[in-house]
């Protein structure tokens, strides 16, 4: 229960004689959307019956748990502030946007000795008490918070600025390098759940 993200890139391919019969060969050789010998290979029996024409092909390349700095930007920039749990494109400048936005973060986040949360219990009142350890925490917040502030939500996670937030933006880094290195044909997808 909580808040998972996944981000997952895809790429249709056709069958290039059915499609110069359905007169979209045009549009699709815009689109650069070829059927290679690698697909060929790989679903060699596709082309033989003649009853399928197209495929899509659809991989998950990131997966977060309660990074909800991560999602808020998501919502508000892919998804028009509404947080649905559909699936949204989002354009390649968009995370290369996100990428430079962690990178900020990280490089204007000093991480300083103090106190993590690392959850709450409730007691014998119905009040609740967060349980702390030593930890790392940002110094100063500023830069984070204008750039990419914590929200809350359902089972959302932490909205304190620390070394698990930090973290989350490192991972975020590595999973949008690993996005932008798949060829221009690879469509990108977010959606999370909670």
């Amino acid at each position: 229960m909580g808040l998972d993200m996944y981000l997952s890139a895809k790429r249709s391919f056709y069958n290039m004689n059915y499609m110069k019969k359905a007169d979209k060969y045009e549009e699709l050789h815009k689109r650069e959307i070829r059927v290679n010998e690698g697909i060929r290979k790989l679903l060699p029996e596709m082309f033989k019956t003649g009853n399928l024409d197209y495929v899509k092909i659809e991989f998950e390349v990131g997966y977060w748990r309660k990074a909800n700095q991560i999602h808020k930007w998501f919502v508000d920039n892919c998804q028009d502030g509404v947080d649905d749990c559909k699936e949204y494109y989002v354009d390649r400048d968009k995370l290369k946007e996100l990428k430079q936005l962690c990178e900020d973060v990280i490089k204007q986040s000093k991480l300083i000795d103090g106190a993590v949360l690392n959850g709450y219990t409730f007691d014998g009142q119905g009040n609740k008490v967060h349980h702390t350890e030593k930890g790392k925490i940002v110094k100063n917040t500023d830069t984070a918070q204008t750039l990419l502030p914590t929200t809350s939500g359902f089972f959302f996670g932490g909205t304190e600025y620390d070394e698990y937030y930090i973290e989350e933006l490192k991972e975020t880094i590595k999973i949008i390098d690993k996005c932008l290195k798949l060829p221009e044909e690879w469509e990108f997808c977010y959606c999370s759940s909670w």
